[in-house]
């Protein structure tokens, strides 16, 4: 059931209205039915008893480790206790450590479930054709038989949306683990944080205390006519992204990226940055949608993308794009992982070795860290090296030459004179920046990593810059109306952003939408009219069009 069908508006339609006919305490029960009959429709059988059983492991799971967890505290004081009374508590405190060592195992064996099920559902048949490739080596290869029962079991057991409900959920232990939060009693209430179901699109991935209040709080939701009114704006805005930019600018793509040794030179230039415009048009008009049907029922989801395009380095850009992955390996992997003994010790031996200052130069824990977290951020993209290289690995090496060549660069800039606080510097970096990010995204595309290197071969070999004037660019499977409507709604994108970007800037945090809601009810009415018909009569439902096909969809 796409979220763009009408069967999903009915179905919404009379989410909301009951929701907000039930009492406080009934609302997230009526949210955890409708997320399960929403997944269920959009998953078999076989693969919604597999959610079932993930939930189960991790729901008792963390309910025993809040048990060990209390009964260690309950130890703790009675030391402390025995301690003011002058009694030994040593037998306290070794009852206290028990309990801590058998909560830890208790973390580690759900963990491993957890990143098990990740293995087998979503990367085992990339790691059996990195192992057929060392065989192959040995002129032995992995039977052909195993490679189909492993799809098998990954096209009729795979929950979908595994990539977001498992990061929630490995969040959600892994705060009990630290003490953040104690653990649900009612499994329904895990199965509701992961499973809600606007996030069982494309996210964005939560974490508990994101939605702690508007999620499950005993307070009721009620209905709020400017809630309404903002979210049905937004949500309209998100459809027209998608609609009107996102899938004209597919066609263009796809055009070239299937047959790129004939368009070659310029024309893979042109796809590569109108697939940038359509990835974030697709995935940022989908998280339009969600956050605004969430804004209707009054539930807050945090936000996952913050005009990325105007930042001036790539750091800055990964900040703002994608923002909720971006956080949850920063607190979930980065630093912890900088905590470990492992670690630790690398920050001695470096302090030895280069000296007290080192981090000012050359951060290497802080550098391996960082790689090991985009390393984890390409992998999460997809079972593949390009999407490893092209939105892992090539953008955590760029961020961390940018942090080594910094000196280089301010000398650089000093000795050339260069006025750095003018609108043309700003440009050129945003204007850097977004090459730098296009070059690798485009390998998330790619088919393969050696067919995106491939294919950057033939951009580099052809020069024929006369596409942009004699209307080859017509050719690319959409008309020339429908390519001006496409480039109409990425200025249109682009004033929004500019207003959006600008307010930030200044600190008042305004939207476009926010500014509309403070106007009269007319003008509002005539706001809705006018992109209703905007995506009515603009939207494309071309050739090889699916409702339910968002990038980000598929992960």
């Amino acid at each position: 059931m796409s979220i763009l069908s009408v069967n999903f508006i009915i179905f919404f339609t009379i989410i909301a209205v009951i929701f907000f006919l039930l009492p406080g305490k009934l609302q997230w029960l009526w949210l955890l039915v409708c997320s399960m009959v929403f997944y269920y429709v959009n998953a078999g059988r076989n693969q919604f008893i597999a959610f079932l059983i993930i939930m189960a492991v991790n729901w008792a799971g963390s309910f025993v480790m809040s048990r060990l967890s209390d009964r260690s505290e309950e130890r703790a004081k009675s030391e402390l206790s025995g301690s003011k009374n002058g009694i030994g508590g040593s037998v306290h405190e070794r009852d206290s450590k028990w309990y801590d060592r058998q909560e830890k195992r208790v973390y580690v064996c759900v963990l491993l479930f957890d990143i098990f099920c990740l293995v087998i559902f979503k990367y085992i048949i990339f790691i059996m054709d990195i192992i057929n490739a060392v065989l192959s080596v040995f002129n032995t290869a992995i039977p052909g038989h195993l490679y189909s029962y492993i799809d098998l079991l990954s096209g009729e057991f795979s929950p979908p949306r595994i990539s977001y409900f498992m990061l929630i959920i490995i969040g959600y232990i892994t705060e009990v683990h630290w003490g953040r939060i104690k653990a649900f009693m009612n499994p329904g209430r895990l199965v509701l944080l992961a499973s809600y179901f606007p996030l069982m699109t494309s996210g964005p991935i939560i974490e508990y205390s994101d939605v702690e209040g508007s999620l499950f709080g005993p307070e009721k939701h009620r209905f709020s006519y400017d809630r309404f009114v903002s979210g049905m704006m937004r949500i309209l805005w998100g459809c027209f992204k998608k609609l009107v930019i996102s899938e004209r600018l597919a066609m263009v793509v796809n055009t070239v990226y299937a047959d790129y040794e004939v368009y070659s030179g310029f024309y893979i230039w042109v796809a590569v940055i109108f697939f940038a415009m359509q990835l974030y048009t697709d995935f940022s008009g989908l998280m339009d949608i969600v956050l605004g049907m969430s804004e209707i029922l009054s539930i807050d989801l945090p936000e996952n993308f913050d005009t990325p395009f105007y930042s001036v380095s790539l750091a800055e850009f990964w900040r703002r794009w994608h923002i909720t992955l971006g956080g949850w390996l920063k607190t979930y992997v980065f630093f912890p992982v900088q905590r470990t003994k492992a670690f630790s010790k690398l920050r001695k031996f470096c302090k030895k070795k280069l000296g007290k200052g080192y981090e000012k130069k050359y951060d290497i824990p802080q550098f391996l860290g960082l790689l090991i977290s985009w390393f984890l951020i390409g992998l999460w993209h997809g079972g593949g090296w390009n999407y490893i290289f092209g939105v892992g690995l090539y953008m955590g090496v760029i961020i961390i030459l940018s942090e080594l060549l910094k000196p280089v660069f301010i000398k650089l800039t000093a000795l050339l004179k260069i006025n750095t606080d003018c609108f043309s510097y700003r440009l050129f970096r945003r204007l850097r920046t977004f090459v730098i990010f296009v070059f690798g995204l485009s390998f998330f595309r790619a088919a393969t990593l050696s067919e995106g290197f491939r294919m950057w071969k033939y951009a580099f070999t052809t020069f024929n810059p006369w596409i942009f004037f004699d209307r080859s660019l017509y050719g690319l499977g959409v008309s020339k109306d429908e390519l001006l409507i496409a480039v109409f709604g990425l200025i249109l994108l682009l004033i929004v952003s500019f207003y959006k970007h600008r307010e930030s800037d200044r600190g008042s945090g305004l939207s476009v939408r926010a500014l509309i809601l403070k106007q009269n009810r007319v003008f509002i009415l005539l706001m809705f009219v006018i992109l209703f018909v905007l995506i009515i009569t603009w939207g494309y439902y071309g050739s090889g069009y699916d409702a339910s096909d968002f990038i980000y969809g598929r992960f």
